[in-house]
């Protein structure tokens, strides 16, 4: 998206009438406790009906949109917000504009079911089809050349904390978001306590080498003068790390070992998946380690594992180098 134009859109509060205002708060809410999602996944509902309502705005060029307003949209309102979405100066991916129809879609479901709107043409919206990309994992190489860059940082608050964190989502295939939300009583002996999404639990194991990583952080965080928080991951003011910081240090990581531009945080936790697939784990283990709610998402790493099998196939078999 256009940063200049990201930087004119108006808050929500500053959009809306005071009922729908309160509205859109209620509806937050409802998302977390009725819907049970998590923070990260209602707050990124909220941004996308934020650009909804930007788009109203400069579409009715009036100051202030109302129930009133979303009540009377057609069909057509909806098709020009999705071209809007599509334009030049927006250009969001096919993932970002199928969540922010979803977004808009349970907005309006909670206002229906809530007996605050009576319009439903919005779900005359098609979905949209995702292309499916397969996950793209890390090398065992590349993974050592990123402990090895970290290794040469000679600040060791920065060195053990990222080290750490690398290897916490390599080893234990968390989320990003997991892993910065981990406190300090998350940590067992033998295993961490994960909150993952929706408040699922999920208990995984720390092997000896992740464990040791992670031990040494934590030791050298105790050093830090901390008041309130007890994140595992804080900074030198004893704050939380915010995930803009990982996301930063990734880029300029990539740039400094010259790695493909779709390495980011999560490509480890693809590793951690694609890793233990091919070396026999099964694929309802694996789910359960990764949190997934359904079978099928895990799957997608048993497509990139039957990758290299063919791969290694073709270049062991005797048969492979014989022309017939």
């Amino acid at each position: 998206m256009s940063r200049n134009l990201k930087d004119s859109f108006k808050s929500i509060e500053e959009l809306s009438d005071k009922k729908l205002f309160t509205t859109y708060e209620d509806w937050q809410k409802w998302l977390l406790t009725f819907r049970n999602l998590s923070k990260n996944t209602a707050l990124s509902y909220g941004y996308d009906f934020k650009y909804f309502l930007n788009f109203l705005r400069l579409h009715y060029e009036d100051n202030k949109v109302s129930l009133s307003i979303l009540n009377n949209l057609k069909v057509q309102d909806y098709r020009s917000w999705i071209s809007f979405l599509s334009s030049k100066n927006i250009l969001i991916g096919a993932k970002s504009l199928a969540r922010a129809r979803a977004s808009v879609k349970s907005f309006f479901n909670y206002c229906i079911l809530n007996k605050k709107l009576e319009n439903s043409l919005i779900f005359q919206l098609s979905s949209p089809k995702i292309p499916k990309s397969l996950p793209r994992p890390l090398s065992d190489n590349q993974i050592k050349k990123f402990i090895a860059r970290i290794n040469e940082e000679k600040n060791t608050i920065v060195k053990l904390r990222n080290k750490a964190f690398v290897i916490l989502l390599w080893g234990a295939g968390l989320r990003i978001s997991e892993a910065l939300s981990l406190k300090t009583n998350d940590i067992k002996n033998d295993y961490i306590v994960i909150l993952g999404k929706g408040k699922k639990e999920r208990l995984i194991p720390l092997i000896p080498q992740v464990k040791k990583v992670l031990s040494e952080w934590v030791l050298e965080r105790s050093k830090i003068k901390v008041s309130y928080c007890n994140n595992i991951f804080i900074n030198f003011n004893g704050k939380k790390i915010t995930p803009r910081y990982f996301q930063k240090f990734f880029y300029n990581l990539r740039n400094e070992l010259d790695l493909d531009i779709n390495v980011t945080p999560h490509s480890l936790r693809h590793s951690f998946a694609t890793h233990l697939l091919k070396n026999g784990v099964d694929l309802r283990t694996l789910q359960l380690m990764l949190g997934h709610s359904s079978l099928s998402t895990t799957q997608h790493y048993l497509k990139v594992s039957n990758q290299f099998v063919n791969q290694t196939y073709n270049k062991t078999h005797p048969r492979a180098k014989i022309s017939f």
